[in-house]
């Protein structure tokens, strides 16, 4: 088992990555010596993990609520973070927990409301059973709900104990998921480590993976991403971390989560490359490049359902991007690959322009 840790305002998050180290999550959770848990999970992952967990922290003599919903990005919400709320009222005390136990909805949604209940005093720990949620959600302080005019429109920053990444959890994900997941490791790839890079796109194409490219995927990602967070714990202003989100976001909420946060994540990057282009920033060859990649690891070549209608309302979403100010929302494009990106006013770029980009990957 590796020990990592990142610090949130004063307070150090632990994180562990292993292979089959679900087994000592309970043993784990005594140690911050909690009087009650509850566990919040989804429906699918409850019988899978969920209960699982529930049993292991039951055995050292901590009695256990868990609490589901069901899965969905549009899961992500006020009402369900309310209903776990409610739900928790009589059973948890101000010196209790929340375990998440799932992909990043669950973690965000799981975290939101331990912070609000009694006023931040709950412990948080995340276990997160995704390579995407491993990767992004469970690293950091942030937690987000959506809205219905845009996702993350709401947010609290707070870091839990711990992390707990059991590569085995990640082994028994589909396909699409596994996809999902190394989208956000190629973000950082592209412009953190070109030779991490290239490791990606050389793992099978069935994406079957051992356990020892799981862990290495996984404590590099994360790697990566801690080192984007240093200076920048709120996750504000390096721009690594916002790679292809300012129209990857609007694709995916536009879609109506019919396209994962990594399909949507790749075609956010590809027309922001297209975009850099235009600027005069990014080489055509790398654009090129940068389409080759995720054709490499089966992610769409076109944003599905494309239409005049669908372009609209992409643009106009900007509006209601979490990132925005009085500059407008920002971009993050790429100057070349293995370089961080260029944050760019989106005042300063015509939505005309941005339509183009669009298209071209439509």
């Amino acid at each position: 088992m590796e020990l990592k840790k990142f610090r949130f305002a004063g307070k150090e998050t632990e994180v562990f990555v292993g292979a089959d180290i679900l087994n000592d999550i309970g043993n784990k959770i005594a140690e911050h010596d909690p009087y009650r848990i509850v566990i919040v999970t989804d429906t699918d992952v409850k019988k899978s993990y969920g209960e699982f967990v529930k049993k292991k922290i039951e055995e050292q003599g901590i009695e256990c609520l868990l609490l589901d919903f069901h899965p969905g990005e549009a899961q992500k919400a006020r009402e369900i973070k309310d209903r776990i709320l409610d739900e928790m009222l009589g059973f948890a005390t101000a010196d209790s927990g929340v375990v998440a136990v799932g992909g990043g909805i669950v973690l965000d949604v799981a975290g939101y409301a331990a912070c609000e209940y009694f006023r931040e005093k709950l412990k948080f720990f995340a276990v997160p059973t995704t390579l995407m949620a491993a990767h992004d959600a469970a690293i950091g302080a942030k937690n987000a709900l959506n809205s219905r005019f845009a996702k993350h429109s709401f947010g609290v920053y707070y870091p839990p104990e711990f992390v707990f990444v059991d590569v085995e959890t990640l082994q028994s994900l589909s396909q699409r998921e596994t996809r999902n997941g190394l989208v956000e490791s190629i973000k950082h790839a592209m412009a953190q480590d070109t030779d991490f890079l290239e490791y990606l796109l050389s793992l099978p194409s069935d994406l079957k993976l051992s356990k020892e490219e799981l862990l290495k995927i996984v404590n590099h990602t994360i790697d990566l991403k801690l080192e984007c967070m240093k200076g920048d714990e709120y996750e504000m202003f390096n721009p690594v971390l916002h790679l292809g989100h300012t129209l990857g976001h609007q694709i995916e909420f536009h879609s109506g989560f019919n396209l994962t946060h990594g399909e949507a994540l790749s075609l956010g990057i590809r027309a922001e490359a297209v975009l850099a282009n235009k600027l005069g920033m990014l080489s055509s060859e790398e654009v090129t490049r940068v389409s080759s990649i995720f054709e490499v690891i089966g992610m769409p070549k076109k944003i599905p359902n494309a239409s005049e209608e669908l372009f609209g309302k992409v643009i106009d979403g900007l509006r209601y991007d979490n990132k925005r100010t009085r500059n407008g929302t920002p971009f993050f494009l790429l100057k070349k690959l293995g370089a961080p990106p260029i944050t760019i006013n989106g005042n300063s770029i015509p939505k005309e322009q941005i339509k183009e980009c669009l298209k071209a990957i439509s």
